[in-house]
């Protein structure tokens, strides 16, 4: 029992390392993917939520405008 416990070890070792290492490889031995980076992409329903946002913030902030002639108190 022991003997097949022992045989085990290095084939998880060799199995892990093909799982691992063939992807790898893969990428690693094409050209074409060196020294390309990604722009990091938002997606449009995020970028729609900002537009709202920052629509019904100005929309806040703005102070209401008072007539410039006459009033309720005049």
């Amino acid at each position: 029992m022991s003997a097949v416990l022992w045989m085990n070890i290095p084939l998880m070792v060799v199995a892990f390392g093909l799982m691992a290492g063939l992807p790898l490889w893969m990428v690693l031995r094409r050209k074409e993917w060196h020294g390309k980076q990604e722009t990091r992409a938002v997606p449009a329903y995020i970028v729609q939520q900002r537009r709202e946002a920052a629509v019904q913030r100005q929309a806040r902030d703005r102070r209401p405008a008072r007539p410039v002639t006459g009033g309720a108190n005049w």
